[in-house]
C-alpha cells in the first residue's frame, strides 16, 4: 500500500511538470488548453521530413521561423509549415522533437513568405516554340520554403499552382530574420538561458504537490515512538 501511494504521488508530480511522459512542457500545456502550439527554428539545420525518419528530408525550414505542431510525438513531431495563402500553401511533414524550441505564444508571422521570380527563355525550349509567338520569355512566381542540397548542389523547394518541387538555387537568398523569439511576446515566458519558463500557474501547482508528497511521505515513514502516559498519583490508603 505504501508503495502504491508513492508512486501514484511520483506520478503525479511527474506529469504536472511536464516530464512524466516526456513530451516538450508546452506542448503538453497547449494539448490540454486546445491551443495552438508553436515551435522555433533556432539551429541552420532543420529540416521537415516527409515520413519520420531523417532519410526522408524536404527541406531546411529557414532559421528563426517557426512550425505548427498538430501533434507532439517523442522523436517526432508532426507539424504544418506556411499557410495556404496564395501564392503558398501549407506543406505538412515531421519534425525532431529536440530540434524544436517550443514556445508558450502565438508567433507575430511564423512562416517565412519568401517569393522567387524566375525567367524563361522561350528561345531555350524549342519544342514549346512556335512561330508568331508574341512573347520571347515568360516569367514564373514561386513560393519559397527553404533549401535542399544534394551532394555540393542545392536546390530551393518551391510550390506553383498548388504542385511543389524543386529548383536549382542559383543566387544567394536574403531574407529578414524573425525576431519573436528573443523580443516582443516571447520575452515574458523566457528565462535567462533561453528557454520557456513554467507559467506562474504550473509553478505554484508544481510546489504544492512537492510539499503534498514530502508530507505523505513523512507521514508512511514516520518513525513509531512508544507511547506516552500521564504518571499515576499515589494512592493513599
Amino acid at each position: 500500500m505504501k508503495k502504491f501511494a508513492i508512486f501514484t504521488i511520483l506520478f503525479l508530480l511527474c506529469f504536472y511538470t511536464g516530464t512524466g511522459l516526456f513530451l516538450p512542457k508546452t506542448a503538453i500545456l497547449h494539448a490540454e488548453e486546445n491551443k495552438e502550439s508553436y515551435g522555433c527554428i533556432l539551429s541552420h539545420d532543420v529540416y521537415l521530413y516527409a515520413e519520420e525518419n531523417d532519410t526522408s528530408g524536404l527541406f531546411l525550414i529557414p532559421y528563426t521561423y517557426y512550425v505548427k505542431v498538430l501533434n507532439a510525438g517523442i522523436e517526432y513531431c508532426y507539424v504544418q509549415y506556411s499557410t495556404d495563402e496564395a501564392p503558398f500553401q501549407a506543406v505538412y511533414g515531421y519534425c525532431k522533437t529536440e530540434e524544436l524550441n517550443f514556445v508558450d505564444f502565438t508567433p507575430n508571422r511564423p512562416f517565412l513568405y519568401y517569393t522567387l521570380d524566375v525567367t524563361y527563355r522561350l528561345e531555350d525550349y524549342p519544342e514549346v516554340f512556335q512561330d508568331g509567338l508574341v512573347f520571347s520569355s515568360v516569367t514564373l512566381t514561386y513560393a519559397y520554403y527553404g533549401d535542399y542540397t544534394v551532394g555540393s548542389t542545392t536546390y530551393c523547394y518551391v510550390a506553383l499552382d498548388g504542385k511543389t518541387g524543386y529548383l536549382p538555387k542559383t543566387m544567394d537568398i536574403s531574407y529578414e530574420l524573425n525576431e519573436d523569439y528573443i523580443s516582443g511576446a516571447g520575452n515574458e515566458n523566457e528565462n535567462a538561458n533561453g528557454s520557456t519558463a513554467f507559467p506562474a500557474g504550473q509553478m505554484v501547482l508544481a510546489v504544492l504537490l512537492s510539499l503534498l508528497a514530502l508530507g505523505v511521505i513523512y507521514c508512511l515513514f514516520r518513525p513509531k515512538t512508544a507511547p506516552t502516559y500521564e504518571p499515576l498519583e499515589e494512592f493513599e490508603g
